[in-house]
């Protein structure tokens, strides 16, 4: 693992302004590493889109470790996408790599206008709601990435809404954290 110095220094700036809880940031950047190891391990990731991303996490940690990857970001609340837009300019300044785009929007207002390789998801809602909202933007035999509860089994998705979208569900755990890897196919 690369020195993180720089990286808890921009993950600050959203604990500093509230929308990062009073958490330990590096415990947080090993939580979000695990959306990390997943997208290396998916072939031919090119863009990789983070829905309600709020302080940054996991997108600017994706960021930071997959500089070559198309990294969108978007939240509905306009301050925190204003202080987004600052953490990835404070973080290219360090880690140079493919400009990070953020949205002010709703997620739904993206449909129809682009899918993603990968989608991440963490905290953003209930399965049904990630599901409804974050499909539409994967692309066919991309992946949903969502981080899951502590007691995660995998078997909390809606079998129906799977099916709609022709995805299938599997768990990828580390000591550290679960996410649900939701494939369409």
């Amino acid at each position: 693992m690369s020195d993180d110095t720089h990286l808890v220094s921009v993950l600050q700036l959203a604990k500093d302004g509230g929308v990062i809880g009073n958490t330990d940031l590096t415990l947080e950047i090993s939580r979000a590493r695990a959306f990390v190891d997943v997208i290396r391990s998916c072939s031919n990731t090119q863009n990789v889109l983070d829905i309600g991303s709020g302080g940054g996490l996991p997108g600017l940690v994706v960021a930071h470790d997959c500089p070559d990857i198309n990294i969108t970001l978007v939240d509905r609340r306009e301050k925190r996408t204003d202080l987004l837009r600052r953490q990835a300019h404070r973080l290219r300044q360090h880690v140079p790599g493919r400009p990070i785009e953020v949205i002010c929007a709703d997620v739904a207002a993206l449909h129809g206008t682009a899918t993603f390789d990968v989608v991440t998801s963490r905290s953003f809602g209930s399965p049904d709601v990630v599901l409804t909202t974050a499909l539409p933007l994967v692309s066919v035999g991309g992946h949903l990435l969502v981080s899951e509860p502590p007691d995660a089994r995998g078997d909390r998705w809606p079998f129906e809404t799977l099916a709609m979208w022709n995805a299938s569900v599997e768990l990828w755990s580390t000591p550290m954290t679960s996410l649900a890897v939701i494939q369409r196919r």
